[in-house]
């Protein structure tokens, strides 16, 4: 397997498009607050599906200039969910495989997990003893 090269821009990249999968909101800076950019580049590199992640990026960048004549990393939010749907239908590989990530680094979290009110793991307690009431 060959290491893929990974610019600051394509760093910037990724964390313009996780923040368009989990976006900030009042609770939190969304994908950002995990600092998602970095850790799928890290990801990425040492991925067997690398290339997925070199052609998407290169896919991101062609629809937002064909579109909105900028980089995909300048796109304000309605002009990025507009891109990951492009991206969605033209390069499925890629959005899954970045969805997926986004998702595993935000909800992997201990932060996170404090913020949506999840009290960690509990499978070295046998599980959780109210799994039988409402959840509020």
């Amino acid at each position: 397997m060959i290491e893929p090269t990974i610019s600051l821009g394509d760093i910037a990249t990724l964390a313009a498009l996780a923040n368009g999968i989990i976006p900030a909101d009042l609770r939190d800076a969304g994908a950002a607050s995990v600092h998602s950019g970095p850790g799928i580049a890290e990801r990425m590199r040492r991925s067997p599906y690398a290339q997925v992640y070199v052609d998407g990026l290169k896919a991101a960048d062609r629809i937002a200039g064909d579109k909105f004549v900028c980089t995909a990393r300048e796109l304000d939010s309605a002009q990025m969910h507009d891109l990951l749907g492009e991206l969605r239908d033209q390069s499925p590989a890629f959005f899954r495989q970045l969805r997926a990530d986004v998702c595993a680094l935000y909800l992997s979290d201990a932060g996170v997990w404090q913020r949506i009110g999840f009290p960690g793991p509990a499978a070295d307690t046998g599980g959780y003893p109210d799994f039988d009431q409402p959840q509020i």
